[in-house]
């Protein structure tokens, strides 16, 4: 008896179980709306319609004439990439467009698709105007090298004159391209590169008299040696004692 019990309980669960999904199941059928033959998917959709808004944003920046001309195989062009003519593009966009829930999703991705193709371009662009920028400096500076290097070449006497120090510091700085850094010195004075260095030191100028002032020396008078009076010196060994010792 209480197996036939046990029996009939499992029994009932079970079709219960049963009973409660199959509703289920045949709600979820319904409520999912399948969309119609000719419709994108919804990624698809939304990347249309920023391919259609990247468009209008350029014919709208171009001249009208050039829009007429532009505009039909443009759009034929953008239709094409999702197998598409204005007709079913008509149709796909009554159809997102007639729900205002799969509006607000459409455009809600929508809105973040064209966030990323904007950050994307501008970090592809500044690639763009970092590359651009280094050329044209390097371009610049192999140049001002090239110049100098003429200037160098067709004036090279010059270099066998005497240079100030200034002179040396502005030729270090030329084939680098820093000559703006040299010629902004704060402590550049003239032609001295070191600061407080005087520039030029006055040295007078001796006056001498003519040569008519000048009056002749007397000659010196020459003394014969024979005339000389010959000098005696005494004989140190003639001398007392005691007048040395008193001398001393």
């Amino acid at each position: 008896m209480c197996k036939l019990l046990r029996k009939f309980v499992q029994i009932y669960k079970m079709h219960r179980l049963i009973l409660v999904l199959i509703p289920l199941f045949f709600i979820t059928i319904a409520c999912k709306k399948q969309a119609p033959e000719g419709i994108l998917p919804k990624e698809e959709f939304v990347e249309l319609m920023s391919e259609v808004h990247i468009l209008d944003g350029y014919l709208t920046n171009i001249n009208a004439d050039s829009a007429k001309k532009v505009i039909d195989p443009l759009y034929a062009e953008v239709f094409g990439k999702f197998g598409l003519d204005s007709a079913s593009f008509s149709r796909n966009v009554n159809y997102y467009y007639g729900d205002p829930r799969l509006t607000l999703e459409t455009y809600d991705q929508l809105i973040k698709n064209l966030e990323g193709k904007d950050r994307e371009f501008y970090r592809q662009d500044s690639i763009k105007s970092k590359v651009y920028q280094d050329s044209v400096g390097r371009l610049s500076r192999l140049q001002t090298q090239a110049i100098n290097l003429q200037q160098m070449i067709g004036n090279a006497k010059s270099d066998s004159l005497k240079m100030s120090i200034a002179e040396y510091t502005r030729r270090m700085y030329a084939p680098s391209g820093l000559v703006s850094l040299w010629e902004k010195n704060l402590y550049r004075m003239g032609d001295s590169a070191v600061p407080g260095a005087p520039t030029s030191i006055s040295v007078p100028t001796p006056v001498l008299p003519e040569p008519e002032k000048l009056v002749p020396l007397e000659e010196p008078k020459l003394v014969p040696l024979g005339d000389t009076p010959s000098v005696t010196m005494p004989d140190i060994r003639r001398i007392p004692k005691e007048q040395i010792r008193s001398r001393h």
